[in-house]
């Protein structure tokens, strides 16, 4: 422990301070940021909203995120999927409740006694009887319900019973319920009404144990049925980094990251020869191409690879050959570009052909998986 304490004070000695230090670096924009909360509050007046943090809070920067939204009085409180990314928040002095979403070992018993401030999601009835006579320590927990996705949760004919086990410790106090909409955003809402119905069912059965408590099944695909069904909070993951993947697409809401990169390196490649694995681009003429220390181990989709675009100032330059592991190759044919000149790589205007939205459109995936790819390991700033 003392060797990983001593390597943690040298890393944080080492690292470069200014941000031209740095080859890469993701920019949150705090302006739009703040715009799509204040967004989100106007839309939802009556809903608490707590924000998702989960995966590196969408690849923008768990710690970055908290920290600068830690007292913001429109978040309720934090989303985050494991006991690892509550301790880390924790660890930097975060004060907002966290709602842990995954599972806790039951050999992370005594660190969970003591954290504060915090809410379990129980997902099963196994785990349920496991708390029941593991905890010897007060602990707030949520009840998860499958109400149709069958990932966790506990089915609807078993939550009078989870109630129940969980009830005979007196240590656990039952502070809710929630559920996860798989299909929310598809235009056909039958399977999200069936699902709906289901949570009023369960919430009937919480009802019949206590007076009130909190309800939260919509994540932002979901708000489209927040008059569907009852809820008094809402997780927004999405809508927060400026995404609407609703069905409805009437929120108007702005992408809040741009990632950054410096040239580090340009070369010519004359008529007829190749760049990059498995000769997957042949120049037709000769060329200047300009290299950005960033691959698919950075987040640059190798899906990319020969369809994707960056941008010099207001220039696109299209991504030449396959995408490697930390490098990418762009054609600067035409364009005055020195070393160390910074490349967008991804953009927060929606219209540009290297928006995060055009990436996931490219590689025929969605804005989730482009954006959990981000490498926790850039440079990340809010400003």
């Amino acid at each position: 422990m003392r060797v990983l304490n001593v390597l943690r004070q040298w890393s944080k000695k080492m690292a470069p301070k200014k941000e031209g230090s740095h080859l890469l670096r993701i920019e949150i924009d705090a302006d739009n940021l703040l715009h799509n909360i204040k967004e989100l509050k106007n839309r939802f007046p009556e809903k608490k909203l707590s924000v998702v943090l989960k995966s590196n809070a969408y690849g923008h920067g768990l710690k970055e995120m908290a920290a600068f939204l830690d007292k913001n009085q429109d978040i309720a409180c934090f989303v985050v999927d494991s006991f690892m990314e509550a301790k880390l928040l924790r660890d930097i002095g975060i004060k907002k409740e966290l709602i842990i979403l995954g599972h806790v070992l039951e050999s992370l018993f005594g660190q969970l006694r003591r954290m504060k401030n915090k809410v379990l999601a129980i997902n099963s009835l196994k785990q349920a009887e496991i708390f029941s006579q593991k905890i010897n320590f007060p602990l707030n927990i949520h009840i998860k319900v499958d109400t149709g996705m069958h990932r966790h949760g506990v089915l609807l004919s078993q939550l009078e019973e989870t109630i129940n086990i969980l009830k005979s410790n007196k240590n656990i106090k039952i502070e809710g319920l929630l559920t996860h909409l798989a299909d929310a955003d598809n235009n056909n809402s039958d399977f999200t009404l069936k699902q709906l119905q289901t949570w009023q069912e369960a919430l009937s059965i919480y009802k019949k144990h206590f007076s009130n408590g909190v309800f939260h099944f919509s994540a932002t695909t979901g708000t489209s049925y927040l008059d569907k069904a009852e809820s008094n909070l809402v997780r927004i993951g999405a809508a927060l980094y400026g995404f609407d993947v609703t069905k409805d697409k009437k929120l108007n809401l702005k992408p809040i990251l741009s990632w950054m990169a410096k040239v580090v390196n340009i070369k010519d490649l004359k008529r007829g020869e190749v760049i990059g694995y498995n000769c997957t681009f042949q120049a037709e003429r000769d060329m200047k191409i300009a290299l950005v220390p960033c691959g698919y181990f950075e987040g640059v989709p190798r899906a990319s690879s020969n369809k994707g675009y960056m941008y010099f100032k207001d220039k696109p330059l299209k991504i030449l050959g396959r995408v490697s592991m930390n490098l990418t190759a762009l054609d600067a044919s035409g364009i005055d570009i020195n070393l160390e000149d910074e490349i967008e790589v991804f953009s927060n205007n929606p219209e540009r052909l290297n928006s995060v939205e055009n990436y996931a459109k490219i590689c025929e995936t969605s804005i989730h998986d482009i954006l959990a790819q981000l490498a926790p390991t850039i440079k990340r700033v809010v400003k």
